[in-house]
């Protein structure tokens, strides 16, 4: 039997609503340019690393934490990797989080997996204060830093990384750290500057650190290391 024009007509609008806004999801998805600031996904990312900071530090210890990670974060990284291999999933996704993802998560791992292994990681190896800064270097330092830079980015560094972000990325690091460092640690005026100014660095260097891990990832376990072998020469804690 032929489909008439007028059966198409005929045909309720709301059937036909989702493929449309899937493709009008992805051409959105694959026109965004990497080279500008993407606020919508470092305001998600910010808030996201802001509740887990928020909860490890004053709500939950250790164990708990792993806990959650692993009972919340693994299933979220499990439906990851089965929308990449079911279309209709995908498109899912794509419906409900276009606004935040970047055109590589089309086919590949979204940065939320990356997130959640970069955390379960930091908080499985090393102590708590690491593990704090580590977090709010990824949700302050690395959002900072591509939004400055993407707009104000004049001097390149590293393939897009530039002057003007890393140094943004340096202050506020800076002054999170030694807030950190006086009022949550309980350190002297001289060690929390001290740390500020290592810990500045150290989010700037695993901003700036070329790999092809998601940064999701190789932040907090970067800036965790850096800080680890920092505190085993000048023990502040």
């Amino acid at each position: 039997m032929k489909l008439l024009f007028s059966d198409v007509l005929a045909i309720p609008s709301s059937l036909m609503r989702p493929t449309a806004t899937v493709k009008m999801a992805r051409l959105e998805v694959l026109n965004r340019h990497r080279s500008l600031p993407h606020i919508e996904r470092k305001f998600y990312h910010f808030m996201m690393g802001m509740l887990c900071f928020s909860l490890y530090a004053f709500f939950i210890e250790k164990q708990t934490a792993i806990l959650l990670l692993t009972l919340i974060g693994g299933p979220l990284v499990v439906l990851d990797f089965l929308r990449l291999k079911n279309p209709e999933m995908n498109d899912v996704v794509l419906r409900l989080f276009g606004k935040i993802m970047r055109r590589e998560e089309l086919r590949s791992f979204s940065g939320n997996s990356f997130f959640v292994l970069g955390l379960l990681t930091v908080v499985a190896i090393f102590p708590k204060p690491i593990v704090l800064l580590s977090v709010l270097y990824l949700a302050i330092g690395d959002p900072i830093a591509a939004v400055i830079g993407s707009l104000y980015g004049r001097h390149k560094l590293i393939g897009r990384k530039s002057v003007e972000g890393a140094l943004a990325n340096w202050i506020s690091c800076t002054l999170v750290t030694f807030s950190m460092g006086l009022g949550y640690f309980g350190l002297s005026a001289d060690k929390a500057f001290l740390l500020a100014f290592v810990g500045g660095l150290t989010s700037v260097f695993a901003e700036l650190l070329p790999t092809p891990i998601d940064d999701n990832f190789t932040i907090p376990v970067a800036s965790a290391l850096f800080l680890s072998l920092f505190i085993l020469i000048f023990p502040l804690f």
